[in-house]
């Protein structure tokens, strides 16, 4: 039986500092049957230069430093792999952006973005 869900079977980099993904967020993606590839700047950075990382999609630590978080994008948008920048918690002064966490409300904001019908791939 097909699967329903946008992110099954795809292939999803999740690039951000220690603690960006917890166990909880892991499985809510698997739930998804989504592949997540976690890793951080520096070796997504490595792979990238030699072509060795394929995905589908990436979610980027909004915490990264500006250097590294301007590498990952135009890295990625010349593959026009879609993306967006997430923070890892739910905070008062967020009035916009994506939040990456376990709620279902938060995933589905991320999936219609990255996959959803007139996606784009600059967020």
């Amino acid at each position: 039986m097909k699967s329903l869900s946008p992110v099954a079977g795809k292939t999803i980099v999740i690039i951000g500092g220690p603690g960006f993904v917890s166990d909880g967020v892991k499985e809510a993606w698997a739930a998804r049957q989504a592949v997540v590839i976690i890793s951080s700047v520096d070796v997504v950075a490595m792979h990238s230069s030699d072509e060795t990382l394929a995905c589908d999609a990436a979610i980027i630590d909004v915490t990264i430093s500006d250097q590294a978080m301007l590498t990952m994008n135009e890295w990625l948008e010349t593959r026009r792999i879609p993306f967006v920048f997430a923070q890892g918690h739910r905070s008062k002064a967020l009035s916009a952006g994506f939040v990456f966490s376990d709620r279902p409300a938060d995933i589905n904001a991320i999936v219609a973005a990255l996959f959803g019908p007139g996606s784009g791939y600059y967020h």
